[in-house]
């Protein structure tokens, strides 16, 4: 251990030891009051907790006020028994306690008489009467069983307040990451594996964690307290312990290519739909868990295989298909050396294979990235229970992967091309390695302090996250893309890359890091049993920086006599130092004093996470420069620097700065909620939520800001992708543009976009019946209203369903405005029954309303400002199409002793809706199809559990 690491670790071990700190995030608590028959509080009362989530029991004893807190506590099933001496013993199970869920238990002990015990048969609540967070927990029950896909993104795609940019059919969506938004923030999100904050950059998740390792999956997606620093959503998993009983699952699906069907019709045949079904699926998942001393030592490990292969459409899958392979495998030991101590050991690594990644209807075959990464998890915990009021947790962890793309062909016969900004030949550009590795330490306690005008809660903790990006431009591209517009070549972009064979010595790539510490603490002081107010506040301390490199260009054409790329030494810079402190509050009332209707109102400030995203400004890392391409010869390859015209745009470190001024990113966060807990231990919420961005950033030409000030008339023609032809006309219009008065030299500067605030206000509605008596059902509703800035590079990519992105441009085009105002709304429902016999039945329904796009104008050339692109009209006046999907599941169980077989039959997408998710929006294949949801799919599966 270097010596930086043990002085951070000295430093988390005395915050725990020494401070009230915090509980963690995926944890719950078990709290309530215990009075007389007469209603007097009893203090004194042995409180225990047994649950097979738990090694042992926890014990408490009722302070003065009455009331006892039982915290940091696993999920599961939970019985509470309550004892005083003269006092009838009182038992309540059935209490079935969630991921960062706190439930109250309230006991009446009687006189006692000749019965001794008695058990308390009651339903478990369900409302949580004092947090704040909006969001969705998935037990294992929900995991497994409901037709859904098995990844972490199936799991979003069911939470309410989460809307989703991709949709899987069947495991359709399984080999790639799907995008997401929590009640309209994109990125900035948390994404915590056990404990681990597997946080890809600013948003993403990281890896392809085995999905039936998961114990259970908890997403807030708003009111998160001050253990949450993003506004984004909280996507926390636990990882199965094992146990004092031996368990054990072997989990099995199949889909053969003949069970996927067709949803290819004339209208998305005319529009260049050629389907996207899977080809072949299949998974497959053994784990097994136990004691290896009870109540002492568990272990629990698990392996996790999966293939599948995808056509796309646009692509003859006699020549490609989208082809992944995975292999993961998880361990982890819970170790109870004392009643008070617990260590805790968690290992999961897997490795991904794409051997034509990116492989869309945009993306030549040729141009497509095979992909080979490993990616990887450590923990090591320990946790302490001091005494009845103070736990502490102190956790030393890793999350890291290894993300090489390389080429299919050699960029020397085949260069790298892009026509009309969208179909993509040739080598694939921009090969790289990117290498991430995110140490981090995190100090966690809380201390119950009872009867001081109220109870309080106390909540401290500290964090260190040091997010390490190297990336590295490998130079297997070649230096060489050509841009096109209409067929015909216009434009050059060259990006500066090293000789892969001196990679590591005179040419190290760029490695990008920030440096971040915290710490918060936070009251949850319940100053009568109706009412509770949580206050915080958490410091966030970010330094991103970049460390030495080195550049030796391949190459060094000239122009003008000054080389385009340079050899050069790169001194590492800090960027910036960032502080800042962002209060939370929470307001939590009981409405009806029997502790099933809660009335809740929160404030929450949240600043962005920089990670990687400042990475452009670190000169070692890729640099680009786009002329104007004069090809003098008419051959479409580049000549020498004769052929080179104005420089149009550049990008990377040597050309990017940072505005020292540049003001924090954060968003404000509003809520107010009513939910009601009845009947078979089910709730109802109706909430609001609004959540305001401010001071978002971006990389802007600032030679160009504000400099729009020449009016231009321009007439173009309309384009479309008609019938299976591209470039047809269908029109034309006119444009009353605006072009600059010079071509200045581009200044790129990584600053504040000007009115960079968006906003979004949503309505929503769940419903939640908790499994018992053979029914489970989960549904919510949401309604959105939306203003922000809408882009003009959209994502071509079939798992993308937004057509415009989210984003800043400089617009010449006055008359429609980059900030546009939309609506959407979102319904999401599973259910589950199991009728006698063990036959089981369950439904997946999400549907979602379409998002508003515009045509994008992306041929024409102003005289200074050159090709750019705009919007032909708002986007409120298309909407792209409304996905329904509904998901059926048939099983038939049979127990034989303690071991069950299941056998599981499921239709995907039932309807068979062809519903457009992505099409192109720039000029000559506009409306050409790039994916629809997949069609309906049939599954088989086996299970086998004990």
């Amino acid at each position: 251990m270097t010596r930086p690491w043990k002085v951070l670790l000295l430093l988390a071990m005395a915050v725990v030891i020494a401070l009230p700190a915090a509980a963690q995030i995926d944890q719950g608590k078990l709290t309530g009051t215990v009075t007389d028959a007469q209603g007097g509080v009893l203090p004194g009362v042995t409180v225990t907790a047994k649950s097979p989530a738990l090694m042992g029991s926890r014990t408490v004893v009722t302070e003065g006020d009455g009331k006892y807190s039982i915290s940091p506590l696993p999920s599961g099933p939970y019985e509470l028994t309550f004892e005083l001496s003269g006092f009838q013993t009182a038992k309540r199970p059935g209490i079935v306690l969630g991921l960062g869920q706190i439930l109250t238990v309230d006991s009446q002990l009687s006189v006692a008489s000749l019965q001794e015990t008695l058990t308390v048969t009651a339903e478990s609540p369900v409302v949580d009467m004092q947090s704040t967070k909006v969001g969705t927990d998935f037990t294992t029950e929900k995991l497994v069983g409901v037709p859904t896909a098995t990844d972490i993104w199936a799991v979003l795609g069911q939470a309410s307040g989460v809307r989703m940019n991709g949709f899987d059919v069947g495991g359709s969506h399984k080999s790639q990451q799907s995008g997401y938004e929590s009640f309209g923030i994109r990125n900035q999100n948390r994404v915590l594996n056990d404990g681990v904050d597997t946080t890809e950059g600013t948003g993403g998740s990281g890896f392809y964690a085995d999905y039936y390792a998961n114990e259970e999956v908890a997403v807030s997606a708003a009111g998160g307290d001050v253990e949450m620093n993003t506004p984004g959503s909280a996507v926390v998993s636990t990882i199965k312990s094992g146990g004092n009983t031996f368990k054990g699952l072997y989990n099995a699906t199949y889909e053969p290519g003949s069970w996927v069907g067709n949803n290819i019709d004339a209208a998305t045949t005319a529009r260049g739909f050629t389907g996207q079904p899977n080809i072949k699926f299949w998974e497959f998942h053994p784990d097994l868990g136990g004691p290896i001393v009870k109540d002492k030592l568990w272990f629990y490990g698990g392996l996790n295989w999966f293939k599948i292969d995808k056509q796309i459409s646009g692509v003859d899958p006699a020549i490609a298909t989208d082809l992944g392979k995975f292999f993961n495998y998880t361990t982890k030991e819970t170790f109870k050396p004392s009643p008070k101590d617990t260590i805790i050991g968690y290992l999961q690594r897997g490795v991904k294979d794409k051997p034509k990644r990116g492989l869309s209807a945009t993306v030549a075959p040729e141009s497509a990235q095979p992909q080979h990464s490993w990616s990887w998890v450590y923990k090591g915990e320990y946790q302490r229970v001091w005494n009845n009021r103070l736990f502490t947790d102190l956790k030393v962890q890793l999350f890291g992967y290894d993300f090489p793309l390389a080429t299919l062909v050699d960029p020397k016969t085949r260069p790298p091309r892009i026509n009309d900004a969208t179909f993509i030949t040739g080598a694939a550009w921009d090969a790289f390695d990117l290498a991430r590795q995110k140490p981090q330490v995190i100090a966690q306690s809380t201390y119950f302090l009872p009867d001081k005008m109220g109870s309080h809660d106390l909540k401290m903790g500290f964090e260190y996250v040091l997010d390490i990006s190297r990336y590295t431009i490998t130079g297997a591209s070649g230096t060489t893309r050509y841009i096109d517009t209409n067929g015909k070549p216009d434009q050059i972009q060259f990006v500066d890359v090293g000789d892969q064979s001196k990679l590591g010595s005179t040419w190290s790539g760029g490695d990008n890091r920030n440096k971040r510490y915290a710490g918060y603490i936070q009251d949850r002081w319940s100053p009568t049993n109706r009412a509770t107010i949580t206050a915080g506040v958490r410091w966030d301390y970010q330094q991103p920086y970049y460390l030495d490199g080195q550049r030796d260009p391949l190459f060094k054409d000239v122009l003008n006599g000054t080389p385009i790329f340079s050899a050069a030494t790169t001194p590492g810079k800090v960027i910036f130092t960032r502080n800042s402190l962002a209060p939370r509050l929470g307001v939590s009332y009981d409405l009806s004093g029997k502790g099933n209707t809660v009335l809740k109102g929160f404030y929450g400030r949240y600043y962005y996470n920089y990670a990687d995203a400042l990475s452009s400004l670190n000169p070692g890392s890729a640099n680009y420069r786009t002329f104007k391409f004069n090809d003098l010869n008419s051959n479409t390859l580049y000549d020498g620097p004769q052929e080179l015209g104005a420089l149009l745009a550049s990008a990377g470190g040597t050309s990017t700065t940072v505005n020292p001024d540049m003001k924090k990113p954060y968003a404000d966060e509003f809520d107010l909620s009513v939910e009601r807990q009845f009947w078979g231990e089910s709730s109802v919420r109706v909430a609001y939520v609004r959540k305001n961005t401010h001071n978002e950033y971006t990389t802007i030409n600032v030679a160009r800001l504000g400099r729009f000030t020449v009016p231009v008339t321009v007439t173009t023609n309309l384009t479309n992708f008609d019938n299976g032809v591209a470039n047809t006309v269908v029109g034309s219009q006119t444009f009353n543009l605006m072009d600059l008065p010079d071509k200045p030299t581009p200044v790129n500067q990584i600053t504040n976009i000007p009115d960079g605030a968006y906003k979004y206000d949503t309505m929503q509605f769940a419903f939640n019946k908790r499994f018992g008596t053979g029914l489970f059902l989960q549904a919510s509703y949401d309604y959105q209203w939306r203003d922000e800035l809408r882009g003009v590079t959209p994502s071509t990519s079939p798992l993308n369903s937004d057509p415009l992105n989210i984003a800043f441009f400089l617009n010449p085009n006055p008359a429609v405005s980059n900030r546009q105002q939309s609506t959407n709304w979102q319904g999401r429902l599973i259910a589950r029954y199991v009728f006698k016999y063990d036959i089981g039945f369950a439904t997946n329904l999400r549907m979602q309303s379409g998002f508003g796009y515009a045509r994008i104008i992306s041929n024409v050339t102003l005289p200074n400002a050159g090709t750019l692109r705009f919007y032909a009209e708002n986007t409120e006046n298309n909407r792209s199409d409304t996905v329904p999907i509904l998901d059926f599941r048939f099983d038939k169980a049979f127990t034989v002793g303690k071991y069950r077989f299941t056998g599981m039959f499921d239709l995907f997408n039932a309807t068979n809706t062809n519903a457009v998710t992505n099409f192109i929006l720039t000029q000559g294949s506009f409306n050409k199809i790039i994916a629809t949801i997949d069609p309906r799919t049939a599954q088989v599966g086996i299970r086998f559990s004990f």
